[in-house]
C-alpha cells in the first residue's frame, strides 16, 4: 500500500518486538466445572456478554509479572539485536500486581540484564501500553535516552474471583516493544494521546491487592466502546485519514460485548482489526502489544505497515496511538 501522504513521525521507532504466554491454558470446560453459580448474573452478563474466549493463559508461581516481562524483553532484544545493556530505560505497565512497595520494574530490569535502564512502574491498566509507549517516545525526545523497552505485564487472573464469570474474560501474559529515537521521520510514533475523566471512575473498581477483586458496571460497555472508536476517529481526522490509508488495526479488546459493538460500529472491515482476544482474552496492558507481536512474527504485520491502536481502561481513561512500524 502506498504509505499516507504528510505523516511524520517524530523519529522514535518500534525496533524490537516480543511477548510471553503462560504455559497453561485453561478451557472453557474447566471454568464451566467449578463456577458457583450456573447462570450469569444480569449485570454480569451485560459487561460479559456471551464470553468470546475459548481458551486463556494462567501463570503459575514462578510466572511472576517480573518474569513473564523479563521473558518478554529478551525476545524484543533479540528481535532488534541489541545487548541488554544498551537500552536506557524500562517502563512496565502492571496493575494487577500493585503494592505500594517496591516497584517491579527494577526487579523486572535487573532479571533483563538492563543494568544501564532508569527502570520504573506505570498504572494505567488497559492503557498501559499507550501510556507507556507515549511517555517513552517523550523521554526519548529529550535527547537525553537512546532507547527504551516498553513492556505490558499482567496478572489479570489474581484479580479476578475464582469460580465467577468474569475468570471467562481474564488472561495472564507479558508483551512488548523496544522504542529507539532513529531521527527517521518516515517510521515510528506519528501521534499518541490520552485523555481522562475521573466522573467515569466508578465504572471499574477494586479495593487495596493483594486481596480484593475487579468489578465492573454495565454502563462501563457503552463507554468503552463509545470511547475505542472515537479514539480512533480523534487520531484518523486530525491527520486526515481514510480507512484504505491504515494497514491493520489493533485495539485493546476488553470484553466481548466491547469488541462485538466496535466490530459493528467501526468504518473498517473486520479483516484490518488484529485480535486474538477469543484465545488469551484480556490481557490489559498487554493486549494490544501481544496482538501486534504475535501476527508480527506470523508475518501478517510487516515493517512499514501504518497501524491504529486505540484502548480504553480504568482510571478513566482512552486514548491511541498512530505508529509506522
Amino acid at each position: 500500500m502506498e504509505k499516507a501522504k504528510n505523516l511524520a513521525s517524530n523519529g522514535v521507532r518500534i525496533t524490537g518486538i516480543g511477548h510471553y504466554l503462560p504455559e497453561r491454558i485453561v478451557k472453557n470446560e474447566e471454568i464451566r466445572a467449578r463456577l458457583k453459580y450456573p447462570e450469569m448474573h444480569p449485570a454480569e452478563k451485560a459487561v460479559i456478554g456471551d464470553i468470546g474466549v475459548i481458551e486463556r493463559r494462567r501463570a503459575n508461581e514462578k510466572e511472576t509479572p517480573q518474569f513473564m516481562a523479563t521473558e518478554t524483553a529478551k525476545m524484543i532484544l533479540k528481535d532488534a539485536g541489541k545487548d541488554p545493556k544498551d537500552v536506557d530505560l524500562y517502563i512496565l505497565a502492571n496493575w494487577t500486581d500493585r503494592f505500594y512497595l517496591p516497584d517491579l520494574a527494577p526487579q523486572a530490569s535487573k532479571m533483563s540484564g538492563t543494568s544501564n535502564a532508569f527502570a520504573f512502574d506505570i498504572s494505567t491498566a488497559c492503557t498501559g501500553f499507550v501510556h507507556g509507549v507515549q511517555m517513552g517516545a517523550a523521554f526519548l525526545s529529550s535527547g537525553k535516552y537512546k532507547s527504551a523497552l516498553v513492556i505490558g505485564s499482567e496478572r489479570f487472573s489474581v484479580r479476578t474471583r475464582m469460580s465467577g464469570y468474569g475468570e471467562f474474560t481474564a488472561g495472564d501474559a507479558a508483551a512488548g516493544v523496544l522504542l529507539e529515537y532513529t531521527g527517521d521521520k518516515n517510521y515510528g510514533i506519528i501521534d499518541s494521546f490520552l485523555k481522562d475523566d475521573g466522573d467515569l471512575s466508578w465504572l471499574i473498581e477494586m479495593g487495596p491487592a493483594p486481596n480484593h477483586y475487579i468489578k465492573s458496571y454495565p454502563e462501563l460497555v457503552t463507554n468503552a466502546a463509545d470511547l475505542t472508536l472515537s479514539s480512533m476517529d480523534q487520531l484518523m481526522d486530525k491527520h486526515g485519514l481514510k480507512v484504505e490509508d491504515i494497514d491493520w488495526v489493533i485495539p485493546h479488546p476488553g470484553t466481548d460485548v466491547v469488541v462485538q459493538d466496535v466490530l459493528k460500529r467501526t468504518k473498517f472491515p473486520k479483516e484490518k482489526l488484529l485480535l486474538n482476544f477469543e484465545r488469551v482474552g484480556n490481557t490489559s496492558a498487554a493486549s494490544i502489544p501481544i496482538a501486534l507481536s504475535e501476527y508480527y512474527y506470523k508475518g501478517i504485520v510487516k515493517k512499514g505497515d501504518l497501524i491504529l491502536s486505540p484502548a480504553v481502561g480504568a482510571g478513566f481513561y482512552w486514548g491511541g496511538l498512530l505508529y509506522r512500524l
